[in-house]
């Protein structure tokens, strides 16, 4: 399976045209623009300095967030537009500093790579803490996923991909200090273009009144969180004025209060 999204290797060069050909066709428009009208009702909530995307496609998907500067991530200077302006980098050694981007946005991106962890752990890295990263991917457990299952042995897009389940990636996300806040799911009639209808299907009232998890495409919201941060309060020394009685201070541990004597540890 030539699926080496995570890389700059000549090779995968046809796969990724080959897919950028299906989201130009009736059947990847309709799927773009039923996840633009998704991202564009969460996009507006999340704030920030920095955004980055990186997606299987060249379509910009952030044109409803706040965030000051956003970027999209080119896997190769072939697949540049000058007028986009966007960085070129690996998304397994993004060109960003630790805590640095505030929102993240993931089109199918895992769902075509060769290191899915891989890329989301560097996402991890360059994610502030309470920044929000955002994946968006095919749903195995949907009818898009039946097809593919019939279809894969073909090796074509978007047939071949990975389709990663939601709840593994929920998991993966876990690991990496990541919260679920959301997930919606899109698209339920079979990837079919006669059948598939000239509306974005979010807009149709389904998936926005539903949100069954069986929807071919997936969206999931999660946000960084680290490590509770501890006040430090000063000691204070034993007033030698009260004979024995020692002066003692409470210690907290998660919500709990205790008390701590010095002990024999006097001056």
């Amino acid at each position: 399976m030539q699926n080496t999204f995570s890389s700059l290797k000549p090779e995968a060069r046809p796969a990724r045209e080959e897919l950028l050909r299906w989201f130009e066709s009736p059947l990847g428009i309709h799927v773009l623009n039923t996840e633009l009208a998704v991202l564009d009702q969460l996009l507006p909530g999340f704030f920030g300095y920095n955004l980055v995307q990186l997606s299987v496609q060249n379509r910009p998907l952030f044109s409803s967030s706040p965030v000051q500067t956003k970027i999209q991530l080119a896997l190769d200077s072939e697949s540049v537009d000058a007028q986009k302006n966007p960085v070129i980098g690996r998304p397994t050694s993004l060109p960003f500093e630790n805590d640095s981007i505030d929102v993240a946005v993931l089109h199918h991106f895992l769902d075509f790579a060769d290191a899915p962890q891989e890329i989301l752990k560097e996402i991890g890295r360059v994610t502030l803490p309470m920044g929000h990263v955002v994946i968006v991917g095919f749903n195995p457990w949907s009818l898009w996923g039946l097809w593919r299952s019939a279809l894969q042995f073909k090796q074509t897009s978007p047939w071949n991909g990975h389709y990663i389940g939601p709840g593994r990636l929920m998991d993966w996300l876990n690991l990496l200090d990541f919260k679920i806040d959301r997930a919606q799911y899109a698209i339920y009639r079979p990837p079919v273009s006669r059948l598939i209808g000239q509306v974005n299907d979010y807009s149709q009232g389904v998936s926005r009144n539903l949100n069954l998890p069986v929807g071919g495409v997936y969206v999931i919201v999660a946000r960084k969180h680290v490590g509770s941060v501890r006040s430090i309060r000063p000691v204070w020394k034993t007033s030698r004025g009260f004979g024995r009685l020692s002066v003692v201070r409470s210690v907290k541990h998660d919500g709990l209060t205790s008390v701590e004597h010095p002990g024999n540890n006097s001056e």
